[in-house]
C-alpha cells in the first residue's frame, strides 16, 4: 500500500491527503491564485498550494514502485 501524501488546501489551509496510485495528472492552474491541480480522472480535480515540482516529488517518494 502506498504512503499517503500530505498537501495543503488553498481554500482554508487545512491538510489534504492523496493516494499517489490514484493520480493521473498534475498541472499548474493558470488563474489567480496559481494553484497546482491534481487530477484523479476525468471527473475529480483537487487544488493544492504546493508547486507542481513539490507535488510530483512527494508523489514519487510515496509511490511503492519507484523507478530506479
Amino acid at each position: 500500500m502506498p504512503k499517503l501524501c500530505k498537501f495543503t488546501s488553498p481554500a482554508d489551509g487545512k491538510p489534504v491527503y492523496v493516494n499517489p496510485e490514484q493520480v493521473a495528472v498534475v498541472y499548474q492552474f493558470k488563474g489567480q491564485p496559481a494553484d497546482t491541480i491534481i487530477a484523479f480522472g476525468k471527473d475529480f480535480l483537487l487544488g493544492v498550494k504546493e508547486s507542481v515540482d513539490e507535488v510530483v516529488a512527494a508523489l514519487e517518494r510515496a509511490s511503492p514502485d519507484k523507478a530506479g
